[in-house]
């Protein structure tokens, strides 16, 4: 096991995005890699963290993009119930990266983050969030 935390992650994931972009194939293989062999709480909050903290949305497709196909990849167990994941991430989330979806199915189960998604749509006032989780909604049920 080594020894990154959440912000080595984020270190790490910023400048791969933004100097190599999230289609590096070496690059993810290699992220991949030293994230499954970091401490799992450790890795889902430094990715989860592209989703939800305005200080990391400059280049955000990039990041976003790269930071889904390693949290999909790796698969860490989430320490957050799904609507916690999902509130958290709705408002800055780049519906173009279908990666974060897809890992929740593979977190939560496809149904439930289908039923749940879909409950959620009706409680959305705001257009913005109401588009996000429909975008969620769409890409969770393509999740094989």
């Amino acid at each position: 096991m080594n020894s990154w935390d959440r912000e080595k992650v984020i270190e790490k994931v910023t400048f791969a995005a933004d100097e190599l972009c999230a289609s590096n194939s070496q690059q993810q293989r290699q992220l991949i890699f030293s994230c499954g062999n970091a401490p799992e709480r450790e890795v889902y909050f430094g990715l989860m963290s592209f989703f939800y903290d305005p200080r990391l949305q400059e280049n955000h497709y990039e990041r976003q993009k790269l930071a889904a196909i390693i949290l999909l990849e790796v698969a860490p167990s989430s320490p957050l119930a799904l609507d916690a994941s999902v509130y958290a991430s709705a408002q800055h989330w780049n519906v173009s990266v279908g990666e974060l979806p897809s890992y929740w199915c593979k977190a939560f189960g496809k149904d439930e983050v289908i039923a749940f998604l879909n409950d959620l749509i009706g409680s959305c006032s705001e257009t913005k969030l109401k588009r996000s989780v429909e975008t969620m909604l769409f890409w969770a049920k393509r999740y094989e």
